[in-house]
């Protein structure tokens, strides 16, 4: 994926948490005309706590080459799975493949790790969501027959109020399986 000019994909530093939980809190706000109000409502993370998490993690940032830091892939090792923990553009910044030049990013990373895939959970019918990772080869993996880890993580990502159906496990395989 070439990405437009201007702008890099390179690893987290810490500096980065400057400006991340403010991307994650713009690009959340997007949720609000999708009948996610509380979730477009909440507030940016604290610096510190952001650094933290993205430290604990793989973390991968878009950068703009006079804006900074612009959008991030957080993910980690779940069994055979790096899982993509989130993924945040600015809305500023959106519609330039920012967010395909990070998903590619993150497949590539569970490649040279020789893991099988990426997995992620998201909302079914948001169109940035769901649609977006199936146009990347992303499929829904039933919970049934999910390994158990994958289930778990699946619970523990639901916002607080949001129903369980109207999000979606979903799995994108580096090899037939």
């Amino acid at each position: 994926m070439d990405l437009p000019e201007n702008y890099t994909i390179r690893p987290y530093r810490s500096a980065d948490a400057a400006l991340l939980p403010g991307v994650e809190a713009r690009a959340a706000r997007l949720f609000a005309a999708y009948g996610y109000a509380d979730l477009a409502a909440t507030p940016a993370m604290a610096s510190k706590a952001f650094d933290r998490i993205a430290l604990e993690n793989q973390t991968l940032v878009a950068e703009h080459e006079t804006d900074g830091a612009v959008g991030f892939a957080i993910c980690g090792i779940i069994g055979p799975f790096l899982h993509l923990k989130e993924l945040s553009v600015a809305p500023e910044h959106g519609k330039r493949g920012l967010g395909t030049a990070l998903l590619s990013a993150v497949v590539g990373e569970s490649v040279s790790r020789g893991l099988d895939g990426v997995s992620l959970s998201t909302f079914r019918a948001v169109p940035f969501n769901a649609p977006f990772y199936a146009r990347h080869g992303f499929v829904e993996q039933p919970l049934i027959s999910a390994p158990e880890a994958l289930r778990e993580r699946f619970f523990s990502e639901i916002p607080p109020g949001i129903e369980a159906g109207s999000r979606v496990l979903m799995l994108r395989r580096n090899r037939p399986g």
